[in-house]
């Protein structure tokens, strides 16, 4: 191969690794959401104001829901010691190094075998996918599904190498980042049992017994015995929800019915499966032959493999019996919730993951130098597909996620919620107090850039052109805006809002894109955007209500009408 070939395929591989870090830095807002509370701020003002060890290893290891977040609140820490502030962008950006850590362990176990390197080509565009924009956007998903693929990726390869007191430790690390960690247990049974090594393996019964048991000490059954009465009544559901959740990678059309958008899923879920199941067999003949079947003075001398393959297969095999241990929990637990939950973003790193891994052995399984080109081909043009998929659907998403995060954190910060609590709730009055402590003490500083368009807003007050076509409607105790010029921008600092203001109080509300409802799946969104305001959410008075419209450092808009609160 000519240095020119290996240039473009060394560029290729890290094209979509470049593209999910940008948009990260990009898109990242340095705002907590709904349960960020818990883990980060919270545990942050009680650490700093309760200097007891035994009450800050309490901390440290205390219930998050029903995760022990350990290696997120150590991160957490790290940045508190470092800089003596709480940033989430930080945190978003910790969390996207342990998925870099993933990419570089697949790495070190695919090099050491003797397919061609470039073989490699698909694995970043099948890892680093925009589709779980929620994990490494979100922080409290960044810093327990992240950190949780790492630790069981790091312990798979370190037991398939038969370094067997470090693989323990990662696999304690895996634990103790979030819930599925507990199940680097049976994926580390898997290798060896079928590497025999019955001494190793009844440590890491032990280990992984007191480990278990230490993690679920004291912590209640979050309710999952009402998901076992759900299952009783629609079985169907987990099953389909099993592989839906496995080939959640073929999401195409999020904006969808639930309907249209988990039918690939489930169908390719399946699909992939019938070829792991292929291979999970005769990864187990060779055991169940030599166990039972072998004559006993005949020494077994394995198969005729490398050891730089069988390592190979071996750690893919952990990984493996994760994926699929972790996939039939969820398809038993969580159905209850709704099927979507089944191709929710913030569990898309593990579909991710598994067709990386059914690539893989794929690829390390068949002989033939031209097989292994055809599946190579192949699996890169779909791993390709469903990349550039996954920026076409997701990046307006993320775009719109990022605006509706920015001025939310504005009636955080001002108006007491806005950041995922109910306004006037004994939750939101909690945050906010928590919030404005936090700043009281320069832990933490609100983003500056709704600030802006905050002073751009108290200076306007001509009113909107009537000819724009902007239609307001009330339902009940919720005010409904409509404008059909607006446009959908992936511009960051693009973006169409709604405002609410009186002399003192400011409220802003973005607007959403129209979602396309034709027969075109491809097209997502329609001209025109929708807001909706919740007038309980607002303090008795009169206000102005008004648009406005931010494009290029311009801003438009005007006043719509007087509103009254009672």
């Amino acid at each position: 191969m000519n240095s020119n070939k290996k240039l473009a395929i060394s560029a290729a591989m890290t094209l979509p690794v470049l593209l999910w870090v940008f948009v990260i830095l990009y898109y990242s807002v340095n705002l907590p959401w709904y349960d960020d509370f818990d883990p980060f701020p919270d545990f942050l003002r009680k650490w700093i104001t309760d200097p007891s060890f035994s009450d800050r290893l309490t901390l440290l290891f205390q219930p998050n829901n029903e995760h022990r977040m350990v290696i997120g609140k150590l991160v957490t820490l790290a940045n508190y010691w470092v800089t003596g502030h709480l940033n989430f962008t930080f945190l978003h950006i910790a969390g996207a190094c342990f998925t870099l850590g993933t990419l570089r362990i697949f790495w070190l176990s695919f090099a050491r075998t003797k397919i061609n390197w470039w073989y490699f080509l698909p694995v970043p565009f099948l890892l680093f996918q925009l589709q779980y924009h929620l994990v490494f956007l979100w922080a409290i998903c960044s810093l327990q599904h992240q950190p949780v693929v790492f630790f069981i990726s790091l312990s798979m390869f370190l037991l398939s190498r038969e370094r067997f007191g470090w693989a323990v430790l990662a696999a304690v690390c895996a634990t103790y980042a979030m819930s599925n960690g507990i199940f680097v247990w049976p994926a580390g049974v898997m290798i060896l049992l079928l590497r025999s090594n019955y001494k190793q393996l009844t440590v890491w019964l032990i280990a992984g017994a007191v480990a278990v048991g230490l993690y679920f000490y004291g912590m209640s059954a979050q309710g999952n015995e009402s998901s076992m009465e759900f299952f009783a009544k629609y079985p169907h559901l987990s099953v389909l929800g099993f592989f839906a959740f496995l080939g959640g990678l073929f999401d195409f059309f999020p904006e969808k019915t639930i309907v249209v958008r988990s039918a690939l899923p489930v169908l390719m879920g399946f699909l992939v499966t019938i070829w792991v199941a292929i291979w999970l067999y005769s990864q187990l003949l060779p055991w169940l032959t030599r166990t039972f079947n072998r004559p006993k003075n005949i020494p077994y001398t394995g198969q005729e493999t490398s050891i730089d393959k069988k390592n190979q297969d071996m750690f893919l095999l952990g990984i493996l019996t994760f994926l699929l241990v972790n996939a039939l929990i969820i398809g038993l637990l969580r159905p209850r919730f709704g099927f979507f939950v089944m191709i929710v973003s913030n569990y898309k790193m593990y579909p991710a993951l598994f067709l990386t891994v059914a690539y893989l052995t794929f690829i390390n399984t068949v002989k033939g130098k031209q097989v292994q080109e055809w599946i190579f081909q192949f699996t890169l043009t779909t791993s390709v597909i469903i990349w550039g998929f996954s920026v076409y659907g997701y990046l307006p998403v993320i775009a719109e996620r990022n605006k509706y995060l920015t001025v939310n954190g504005y009636n955080q910060e001002h108006n007491g919620f806005g950041l995922g609590h109910v306004p006037f709730s004994t939750s939101a009055a909690y945050v906010d107090t928590m919030m404005k402590q936090m700043v009281s003490w320069d832990v933490y500083k609100y983003p500056d850039a709704p600030e802006k368009l905050a002073m751009e807003i108290r200076k306007m007050q001509n009113p909107m052109p009537a000819d724009e076509g902007i239609s307001i409607s009330t339902h009940g105790n919720v005010l409904h805006i409509h404008d059909p010029q607006s446009s959908m921008w992936l511009n960051r600092n693009n973006g169409h809002y709604a405002f609410v203001r009186d002399a003192r109080q400011l409220y802003f509300f973005k607007m959403t894109p129209q979602a396309y409802s034709g027969r075109n799946i491809f097209k997502q969104y329609d001209k025109g955007a929708d807001t909706e305001i919740p007038l309980t959410a607002l303090k008795p008075g009169s206000y102005d209500l008004g648009i406005i419209h931010v494009e290029n450092g311009k801003s438009q808009g005007g006043i719509l009408r007087k509103i009254t609160i009672p």
